[in-house]
């Protein structure tokens, strides 16, 4: 199978998947408890209004025929009516999207900046000081609660030393155009908007990182460890080749295979968990928008950030894939 082949295969095992999940979803939003009309119109509201509005939504219909709805409109790009919002969710999920996008990436980038080098350097000097520290590092990093890291980082960099600010994207965003703060401010040639909206992000890039960067370097320095007892690796030695090209050029690609499989998990893990982190920075990305969705039964609103969620996870899945072949030739897609 070529991968062309293999890729269209790829693709169209994601329709399954999300459709499953949008069952699954749109059933268990129907059955827990609560009327979203009521909790959108207010205690106030009579009854005649209560009607009227569960007509223009439609959720006075058999559950089956609003479902095919549904799907129908998401299938045409329209996730339907916030009655939290009040306007379509598609135009929320573009607005508040990008956010959790440029959080996302950017931990993801710190974890792998950070934790490659790390990884790389407890590999080096294995049983030694600075083998020891990195893995009391990590496991403190993979048990270390998102949350409760996101509060000591506020009260050490914002409260006490006021180096970064607490909450929030920052007070004034630059001209929109991709919706990312600092990329709008690079591609608008506004300097200072990109920095102050980089100040923003540094506190929870790095709470939502950690985790991560804790398994990427301890999969690097597993990696590096193999490697390095390979042939291969003993032979570049003898030759007397460099010790960082052996390193750089030999072994950490090698080494990265394996790691691959866990950032590409580890990015849907951060999608879907970045709630945490946005809600303590009241970052107003897509995850906190979800909460809050889910607070007032906003059902339109809680399906269409598990389709997205969920979407984004399979097509990161997919381009880990991809990825694998371009660090190991030897993979053969079947």
């Amino acid at each position: 199978m070529n991968f062309r082949t293999y890729l269209l295969r790829r693709t169209l095992h994601l329709v399954p998947v999300l459709l499953g999940l949008s069952v699954l979803i749109f059933v268990i939003s129907r059955v827990i408890p609560g009327d979203p009309v009521r909790l959108a119109l207010g205690t106030e509201a009579t009854e005649e209004q209560v009607r009227q509005l569960r007509e223009q939504t439609g959720l006075d219909r058999p559950l089956v025929v609003q479902y095919v709805a549904y799907v129908a409109g998401v299938l045409r790009g329209d996730f339907g009516y916030s009655l939290r919002t009040h306007r379509n969710v598609t135009k929320d999920v573009l607005e508040f999207f990008p956010a959790t996008l440029e959080l996302t990436t950017v931990a993801m980038a710190l974890a792998v900046v950070l934790g490659v080098p790390l990884g790389i350097l407890a590999a080096v000097r294995k049983d030694r000081g600075a083998d020891h520290l990195s893995r009391v590092l990590a496991l403190i990093g993979v048990a270390l609660p998102r949350f409760w890291l996101a509060i000591l980082l506020q009260l050490a960099f914002a409260y006490h030393l006021r180096l970064l600010p607490t909450i929030g994207r920052g007070p004034a965003p630059p001209t929109r155009i991709t919706g990312l703060y600092v990329v709008d401010g690079l591609l608008g040639f506004d300097p200072a908007a990109a920095w102050i909206s980089l100040k923003h992000l540094a506190m929870p890039a790095f709470a939502l990182s950690v985790g991560t960067l804790a398994q990427v370097m301890r999969l690097i320095r597993a990696g590096m460890i193999e490697e390095m007892r390979r042939d291969y690796a003993l032979a570049a030695q003898s030759y007397g080749l460099p010790p960082n090209l052996i390193i750089y050029k030999y072994l950490l690609k090698n080494a990265f295979t394996a790691t691959l499989t866990i950032l590409g998990l580890s990015y849907g893990f951060l999608l879907g968990n970045a709630f945490l982190v946005e809600t303590v920075f009241a970052w107003p990305g897509l995850a906190f928008y979800g909460v809050d969705a889910l607070r007032f039964k906003d059902f339109n609103g809680v399906i269409a950030v598990t389709l997205v969620i969920g979407a984004a996870y399979a097509v990161v899945n997919l381009i880990t894939d991809i990825l694998y072949g371009y660090f190991d030739p030897r993979i053969r897609y079947e």
